[in-house]
Protein backbone atom coordinates (compact mmCIF):
# COMPACT_ATOMS: atom_id res chain seq x y z
CA UNK A 1 0.00 0.00 0.00
CA UNK A 2 2.87 2.09 0.85
CA UNK A 3 4.72 1.79 -2.45
CA UNK A 4 0.93 2.75 -4.13
CA UNK A 5 0.89 5.75 -2.31
CA UNK A 6 4.12 6.86 -3.63
CA UNK A 7 3.35 5.87 -6.90
CA UNK A 8 0.08 8.28 -6.84
CA UNK A 9 2.05 11.09 -5.48
CA UNK A 10 4.52 10.72 -8.15
CA UNK A 11 2.07 10.97 -10.44
CA UNK A 12 0.44 13.75 -8.95
CA UNK A 13 4.40 15.73 -9.23
CA UNK A 14 4.81 14.52 -12.43
CA UNK A 15 1.14 15.90 -13.79
CA UNK A 16 2.12 19.50 -12.04
CA UNK A 17 5.56 19.64 -12.55
CA UNK A 18 5.42 21.33 -15.85
CA UNK A 19 3.36 24.13 -15.07
CA UNK A 20 6.10 25.17 -11.68
CA UNK A 21 8.53 25.46 -14.05
CA UNK A 22 8.53 28.96 -14.83
CA UNK A 23 5.00 29.19 -16.55
CA UNK A 24 1.96 31.48 -15.55
CA UNK A 25 -0.48 30.33 -12.60
CA UNK A 26 -3.00 32.75 -14.16
CA UNK A 27 -4.01 34.68 -11.18
CA UNK A 28 -5.92 36.62 -12.81
CA UNK A 29 -9.22 35.89 -10.24
CA UNK A 30 -12.12 37.63 -10.86
CA UNK A 31 -14.85 38.75 -9.06
CA UNK A 32 -18.06 37.76 -10.34
CA UNK A 33 -21.54 39.58 -10.56
CA UNK A 34 -22.78 37.99 -7.64
CA UNK A 35 -19.75 38.85 -5.46
CA UNK A 36 -20.26 42.05 -6.22
CA UNK A 37 -23.80 42.28 -5.18
CA UNK A 38 -22.55 40.99 -1.94
CA UNK A 39 -21.05 44.77 -0.62
CA UNK A 40 -24.41 46.05 -1.33
CA UNK A 41 -25.67 45.62 2.37
CA UNK A 42 -26.37 47.04 5.13
CA UNK A 43 -23.32 48.19 7.07
CA UNK A 44 -20.83 47.59 4.44
CA UNK A 45 -18.83 49.48 1.83
CA UNK A 46 -19.37 49.38 -1.81
CA UNK A 47 -16.11 49.81 -2.71
CA UNK A 48 -15.33 46.52 -1.62
CA UNK A 49 -15.84 44.81 -4.66
CA UNK A 50 -14.61 47.74 -6.90
CA UNK A 51 -11.45 48.59 -5.50
CA UNK A 52 -9.47 48.45 -8.35
CA UNK A 53 -6.01 45.42 -7.95
CA UNK A 54 -3.07 47.95 -9.73
CA UNK A 55 -0.89 45.47 -11.71
CA UNK A 56 2.63 46.14 -10.57
CA UNK A 57 5.91 44.03 -10.84
CA UNK A 58 9.27 43.21 -8.00
CA UNK A 59 10.67 46.28 -9.87
CA UNK A 60 8.11 47.98 -8.34
CA UNK A 61 9.44 47.28 -4.77
CA UNK A 62 12.71 48.19 -3.08
CA UNK A 63 13.88 45.30 -0.42
CA UNK A 64 14.00 46.68 3.48
CA UNK A 65 16.18 43.64 4.04
CA UNK A 66 14.19 43.16 6.92
CA UNK A 67 12.02 39.56 7.32
CA UNK A 68 8.68 39.90 8.72
CA UNK A 69 7.86 36.26 8.43
CA UNK A 70 8.39 32.19 7.64
CA UNK A 71 5.40 30.05 6.38
CA UNK A 72 5.09 26.56 4.90
CA UNK A 73 5.39 27.88 1.49
CA UNK A 74 7.67 31.24 1.50
CA UNK A 75 8.29 34.33 3.53
CA UNK A 76 7.21 37.43 4.06
CA UNK A 77 9.69 40.33 4.07
CA UNK A 78 9.35 44.46 4.61
CA UNK A 79 9.51 46.43 1.03
CA UNK A 80 9.14 49.94 0.17
CA UNK A 81 7.09 50.76 -3.20
CA UNK A 82 9.68 52.95 -4.69
CA UNK A 83 7.01 55.39 -6.25
CA UNK A 84 4.67 56.45 -3.11
CA UNK A 85 7.47 55.63 -0.56
CA UNK A 86 5.17 53.35 1.14
CA UNK A 87 5.89 50.29 3.30
CA UNK A 88 4.53 47.35 2.70
CA UNK A 89 4.83 43.30 3.63
CA UNK A 90 5.33 41.12 0.87
CA UNK A 91 3.94 37.88 1.06
CA UNK A 92 6.39 35.72 -1.77
CA UNK A 93 5.72 32.18 -2.30
CA UNK A 94 7.34 29.38 -4.19
CA UNK A 95 5.68 27.71 -6.84
CA UNK A 96 8.05 24.87 -6.81
CA UNK A 97 6.64 24.28 -2.98
CA UNK A 98 2.51 25.47 -4.48
CA UNK A 99 2.64 23.03 -7.04
CA UNK A 100 4.10 20.00 -4.76
CA UNK A 101 1.11 20.46 -2.21
CA UNK A 102 -1.64 21.18 -4.43
CA UNK A 103 -2.35 24.64 -3.15
CA UNK A 104 -2.88 26.92 -6.39
CA UNK A 105 -6.30 26.78 -6.18
CA UNK A 106 -6.13 27.74 -2.22
CA UNK A 107 -4.01 30.90 -3.65
CA UNK A 108 -6.54 31.57 -5.77
CA UNK A 109 -9.76 31.80 -3.54
CA UNK A 110 -7.47 34.00 -1.21
CA UNK A 111 -6.40 36.52 -3.93
CA UNK A 112 -10.40 36.45 -4.86
CA UNK A 113 -11.53 36.87 -1.40
CA UNK A 114 -9.07 39.72 -0.29
CA UNK A 115 -9.47 41.47 -3.20
CA UNK A 116 -12.93 41.57 -1.55
CA UNK A 117 -12.39 43.05 1.31
CA UNK A 118 -12.54 46.77 2.76
CA UNK A 119 -12.70 47.40 6.30
CA UNK A 120 -10.44 49.00 8.86
CA UNK A 121 -9.89 45.60 11.23
CA UNK A 122 -8.88 43.59 7.57
CA UNK A 123 -5.34 43.74 6.24
CA UNK A 124 -5.40 44.81 2.34
CA UNK A 125 -4.37 43.41 -0.94
CA UNK A 126 -2.39 46.29 -2.61
CA UNK A 127 -1.63 44.44 -5.87
CA UNK A 128 -0.38 40.42 -6.50
CA UNK A 129 2.11 38.75 -9.72
CA UNK A 130 4.41 36.19 -9.98
CA UNK A 131 7.75 35.56 -11.75
CA UNK A 132 9.20 32.04 -13.25
CA UNK A 133 9.55 31.12 -9.46
CA UNK A 134 7.11 33.29 -6.61
CA UNK A 135 4.11 34.52 -6.46
CA UNK A 136 3.79 37.47 -4.46
CA UNK A 137 1.14 39.16 -2.67
CA UNK A 138 1.55 43.12 -1.65
CA UNK A 139 -0.39 43.11 1.63
CA UNK A 140 -0.96 46.47 4.01
CA UNK A 141 2.14 46.47 6.56
CA UNK A 142 1.13 46.35 9.94
CA UNK A 143 4.03 47.66 12.10
CA UNK A 144 2.83 46.36 15.44
CA UNK A 145 3.38 42.72 14.74
CA UNK A 146 1.24 39.89 15.32
CA UNK A 147 -0.95 39.54 18.63
CA UNK A 148 0.84 36.41 19.48
CA UNK A 149 3.91 38.11 20.06
CA UNK A 150 2.58 40.25 22.55
CA UNK A 151 0.81 37.81 24.46
CA UNK A 152 3.76 35.88 24.64
CA UNK A 153 5.75 38.75 25.50
CA UNK A 154 3.52 39.88 28.44
CA UNK A 155 2.59 36.30 29.46
CA UNK A 156 -0.80 37.27 29.57
CA UNK A 157 -3.19 40.58 28.59
CA UNK A 158 -5.56 42.45 30.85
CA UNK A 159 -9.10 42.61 30.22
CA UNK A 160 -9.18 45.96 29.30
CA UNK A 161 -6.41 44.94 26.53
CA UNK A 162 -8.17 41.92 26.16
CA UNK A 163 -11.60 43.91 25.23
CA UNK A 164 -10.06 45.98 23.06
CA UNK A 165 -8.64 43.09 20.82
CA UNK A 166 -11.93 41.35 21.19
CA UNK A 167 -14.27 43.93 20.36
CA UNK A 168 -12.32 45.16 16.87
CA UNK A 169 -11.68 41.34 15.85
CA UNK A 170 -15.53 40.77 16.35
CA UNK A 171 -16.01 44.15 13.77
CA UNK A 172 -13.46 42.45 11.59
CA UNK A 173 -14.96 38.50 11.49
CA UNK A 174 -18.99 40.33 11.32
CA UNK A 175 -17.82 42.04 8.39
CA UNK A 176 -16.69 38.89 6.76
CA UNK A 177 -19.51 36.85 7.48
CA UNK A 178 -21.79 40.07 5.87
CA UNK A 179 -19.39 39.40 2.91
CA UNK A 180 -20.52 35.44 3.19
CA UNK A 181 -16.70 34.57 4.04
CA UNK A 182 -15.77 32.65 6.63
CA UNK A 183 -12.09 33.16 7.81
CA UNK A 184 -11.83 29.41 9.54
CA UNK A 185 -8.42 30.14 10.88
CA UNK A 186 -9.05 33.13 13.51
CA UNK A 187 -5.82 32.95 16.16
CA UNK A 188 -3.46 35.38 17.78
CA UNK A 189 -0.53 34.77 15.09
CA UNK A 190 -3.31 36.13 12.12
CA UNK A 191 -4.35 39.10 14.08
CA UNK A 192 -1.63 41.77 13.47
CA UNK A 193 -1.16 45.37 15.04
CA UNK A 194 -0.67 48.66 13.72
CA UNK A 195 1.15 51.75 14.87
CA UNK A 196 -2.08 52.42 17.07
CA UNK A 197 -2.64 49.20 18.20
CA UNK A 198 -5.73 48.37 16.27
CA UNK A 199 -6.44 44.88 14.87
CA UNK A 200 -5.82 43.86 11.39
CA UNK A 201 -7.09 40.21 10.40
CA UNK A 202 -4.66 38.50 8.19
CA UNK A 203 -3.76 35.60 6.20
CA UNK A 204 -7.07 34.25 4.31
CA UNK A 205 -5.33 31.13 2.80
CA UNK A 206 -8.03 28.92 4.72
CA UNK A 207 -10.67 31.13 4.42
CA UNK A 208 -13.77 30.14 2.00
CA UNK A 209 -16.80 31.23 0.76
CA UNK A 210 -20.21 30.23 1.94
CA UNK A 211 -21.57 28.87 -0.83
CA UNK A 212 -18.09 26.87 -1.41
CA UNK A 213 -18.03 24.99 1.67
CA UNK A 214 -17.53 21.95 0.07
CA UNK A 215 -14.25 22.53 -0.49
CA UNK A 216 -10.84 21.03 1.46
CA UNK A 217 -11.25 21.62 4.83
CA UNK A 218 -8.57 22.38 7.86
CA UNK A 219 -7.46 24.86 10.85
CA UNK A 220 -5.58 25.10 13.47
CA UNK A 221 -5.99 22.52 16.36
CA UNK A 222 -6.24 24.66 19.28
CA UNK A 223 -8.65 26.52 17.71
CA UNK A 224 -10.64 23.85 16.13
CA UNK A 225 -14.82 23.73 16.76
CA UNK A 226 -16.10 20.17 18.16
CA UNK A 227 -17.90 20.11 14.72
CA UNK A 228 -14.57 20.33 12.74
CA UNK A 229 -13.21 17.36 14.60
CA UNK A 230 -16.32 15.25 14.52
CA UNK A 231 -16.39 15.82 10.62
CA UNK A 232 -20.36 17.07 11.25
CA UNK A 233 -22.12 19.79 8.97
CA UNK A 234 -20.71 23.38 9.98
CA UNK A 235 -21.24 26.88 9.20
CA UNK A 236 -20.09 30.14 10.20
CA UNK A 237 -19.94 29.74 13.85
CA UNK A 238 -16.77 28.05 13.76
CA UNK A 239 -15.20 31.43 12.99
CA UNK A 240 -17.69 32.28 16.91
CA UNK A 241 -15.79 29.12 18.48
CA UNK A 242 -12.43 30.82 17.63
CA UNK A 243 -13.57 33.62 19.19
CA UNK A 244 -13.96 31.86 22.52
CA UNK A 245 -10.86 30.03 22.35
CA UNK A 246 -9.18 33.50 21.23
CA UNK A 247 -10.48 35.65 24.75
CA UNK A 248 -9.56 32.76 26.95
CA UNK A 249 -5.59 32.79 25.57
CA UNK A 250 -5.35 36.51 26.39
CA UNK A 251 -6.14 36.75 29.38
CA UNK A 252 -4.72 33.14 30.04
CA UNK A 253 -1.61 33.47 28.18
CA UNK A 254 -2.35 30.01 26.73
CA UNK A 255 -5.02 27.79 25.25
CA UNK A 256 -7.75 26.30 26.85
CA UNK A 257 -7.49 23.11 24.93
CA UNK A 258 -3.94 21.52 25.26
CA UNK A 259 -2.38 18.46 25.45
CA UNK A 260 0.96 16.88 24.24
CA UNK A 261 0.00 16.02 20.39
CA UNK A 262 -3.09 16.37 17.92
CA UNK A 263 -4.57 13.56 19.23
CA UNK A 264 -4.75 15.04 22.88
CA UNK A 265 -5.79 18.51 22.16
CA UNK A 266 -8.86 17.44 20.08
CA UNK A 267 -9.80 14.47 23.04
CA UNK A 268 -9.14 18.07 25.50
CA UNK A 269 -11.48 19.97 22.86
CA UNK A 270 -14.40 16.81 22.62
CA UNK A 271 -14.14 16.61 26.62
CA UNK A 272 -16.25 19.03 27.78
CA UNK A 273 -14.20 19.11 30.41
CA UNK A 274 -14.93 22.87 32.77
CA UNK A 275 -12.02 24.98 32.19
CA UNK A 276 -9.79 26.48 34.66
CA UNK A 277 -8.66 30.06 35.10
CA UNK A 278 -5.92 31.85 37.08
CA UNK A 279 -7.36 34.09 40.31
CA UNK A 280 -7.08 37.37 38.21
CA UNK A 281 -9.91 36.69 35.91
CA UNK A 282 -13.20 38.30 36.63
CA UNK A 283 -16.46 35.72 36.69
CA UNK A 284 -18.00 38.07 33.69
CA UNK A 285 -14.76 37.66 31.80
CA UNK A 286 -14.90 33.74 32.43
CA UNK A 287 -19.05 33.91 31.54
CA UNK A 288 -18.46 35.32 28.11
CA UNK A 289 -15.91 32.00 27.60
CA UNK A 290 -18.27 29.65 28.25
CA UNK A 291 -21.13 31.65 26.42
CA UNK A 292 -19.02 31.10 23.19
CA UNK A 293 -17.60 27.69 23.43
CA UNK A 294 -20.80 25.72 22.83
CA UNK A 295 -20.16 22.57 21.95
CA UNK A 296 -23.49 22.58 20.08
CA UNK A 297 -22.50 25.35 17.41
CA UNK A 298 -26.30 26.55 17.21
CA UNK A 299 -26.05 27.93 20.82
CA UNK A 300 -23.24 29.85 20.34
CA UNK A 301 -23.83 33.80 20.08
CA UNK A 302 -23.99 35.86 17.02
CA UNK A 303 -21.17 38.75 16.95
CA UNK A 304 -24.06 40.92 18.31
CA UNK A 305 -24.61 38.21 21.11
CA UNK A 306 -20.94 38.76 21.72
CA UNK A 307 -21.04 42.31 21.95
CA UNK A 308 -24.29 42.85 23.85
CA UNK A 309 -22.81 40.64 26.65
CA UNK A 310 -22.64 42.32 30.22
CA UNK A 311 -18.31 41.98 30.23
CA UNK A 312 -18.29 43.49 26.66
CA UNK A 313 -21.16 46.77 27.62
CA UNK A 314 -19.29 47.41 30.90
CA UNK A 315 -15.24 47.21 29.63
CA UNK A 316 -17.19 49.42 26.60
CA UNK A 317 -18.47 51.50 29.27
CA UNK A 318 -15.32 52.35 30.94
CA UNK A 319 -13.64 52.98 27.45
CA UNK A 320 -16.48 54.93 25.59
CA UNK A 321 -13.86 57.39 25.45
CA UNK A 322 -11.20 56.15 23.73
CA UNK A 323 -10.91 57.05 19.39
CA UNK A 324 -9.28 53.53 19.49
CA UNK A 325 -13.02 51.86 19.64
CA UNK A 326 -15.16 51.89 16.10
CA UNK A 327 -18.69 52.35 16.47
CA UNK A 328 -20.77 49.50 17.18
CA UNK A 329 -22.58 49.77 13.32
CA UNK A 330 -22.45 46.67 11.99
CA UNK A 331 -25.41 43.98 12.61
CA UNK A 332 -25.55 40.29 11.34
CA UNK A 333 -27.71 38.79 8.38
CA UNK A 334 -27.11 35.85 8.24
CA UNK A 335 -29.78 33.23 9.71
CA UNK A 336 -29.06 30.41 11.64
CA UNK A 337 -32.54 28.23 10.21
CA UNK A 338 -31.70 29.26 6.61
CA UNK A 339 -28.03 28.74 6.26
CA UNK A 340 -26.91 25.93 4.58
CA UNK A 341 -23.78 24.48 6.03
CA UNK A 342 -20.87 22.27 5.05
CA UNK A 343 -21.06 18.79 4.20
CA UNK A 344 -19.74 16.17 6.37
CA UNK A 345 -15.88 16.01 5.87
CA UNK A 346 -12.15 14.79 7.05
CA UNK A 347 -10.36 17.57 8.75
CA UNK A 348 -6.69 18.56 7.76
CA UNK A 349 -4.97 19.84 10.48
CA UNK A 350 -2.06 22.52 10.63
CA UNK A 351 -0.02 22.97 13.34
CA UNK A 352 -0.04 26.75 14.60
CA UNK A 353 3.69 27.39 13.01
CA UNK A 354 5.22 24.66 10.43
CA UNK A 355 8.02 24.61 8.49
CA UNK A 356 8.06 22.61 5.18
CA UNK A 357 9.45 19.46 6.41
CA UNK A 358 6.59 19.92 9.63
CA UNK A 359 3.80 20.88 6.92
CA UNK A 360 4.81 17.31 5.01
CA UNK A 361 4.69 15.14 8.45
CA UNK A 362 1.38 16.86 9.20
CA UNK A 363 -0.41 15.58 5.95
CA UNK A 364 0.80 11.72 6.48
CA UNK A 365 -0.59 12.38 10.69
CA UNK A 366 -4.01 13.22 8.66
CA UNK A 367 -4.02 10.24 7.58
CA UNK A 368 -4.59 8.25 10.67
CA UNK A 369 -6.38 11.03 12.29
CA UNK A 370 -9.54 8.90 14.23
CA UNK A 371 -11.73 11.55 14.34
CA UNK A 372 -13.86 10.35 10.82
CA UNK A 373 -17.34 9.06 10.36
CA UNK A 374 -18.38 5.37 10.73
CA UNK A 375 -17.31 3.72 7.17
CA UNK A 376 -20.06 1.90 4.83
CA UNK A 377 -20.01 -1.98 4.94
CA UNK A 378 -20.21 -2.17 1.22
CA UNK A 379 -17.25 0.54 0.73
CA UNK A 380 -13.89 -0.64 -0.21
CA UNK A 381 -11.24 -0.11 2.86
CA UNK A 382 -8.40 0.54 0.06
CA UNK A 383 -10.14 2.83 -1.38
CA UNK A 384 -11.54 4.97 1.08
CA UNK A 385 -7.72 5.13 2.24
CA UNK A 386 -6.79 6.44 -1.70
CA UNK A 387 -9.76 8.99 -1.41
CA UNK A 388 -8.18 10.21 1.67
CA UNK A 389 -4.59 10.42 0.49
CA UNK A 390 -6.09 12.66 -2.63
CA UNK A 391 -8.12 14.93 -0.23
CA UNK A 392 -5.18 15.57 2.02
CA UNK A 393 -3.11 16.70 -0.54
CA UNK A 394 -5.95 19.07 -1.99
CA UNK A 395 -5.86 17.96 -5.29
CA UNK A 396 -9.73 16.57 -5.04
CA UNK A 397 -12.59 18.11 -3.64
CA UNK A 398 -14.97 16.76 -1.07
Amino acid sequence: MEQTLKKIIEYLKAKFDTTSNGKSLRLNTSISKHDSNCTNMPGSSSKASSRTIKKKTNSDFQSMQQTLGQGSFGWVTLVKEIQSGKLFAMKAMKKEELFKYCTIDNLKREIKIQRKLNHPNIIKLDSYFEDKTNVYLILEYAEGGSLFKKIKKQRHLSEDEAFHYLYQTCLGIEYLHKMKIIHRDIKPENLLLDTKGNIKICDFGWSTEMENLKKAFCGTVEYMAPEMIKSQSTNYKLDIWCLGVLLYEMVQGKPPFTGKNDQEKCVAILSGKQLKYEEFVSEDCKSLIAMILQPNPFNRPSIQGILNHKWMLSKSKQQSNNDLFYPRNISMIIDDQNHSPLKSCQTVVSERKTTNKEFEEIQQKSQHFVFHQTQHQNEQPQQTFFRRVLISLGCINR
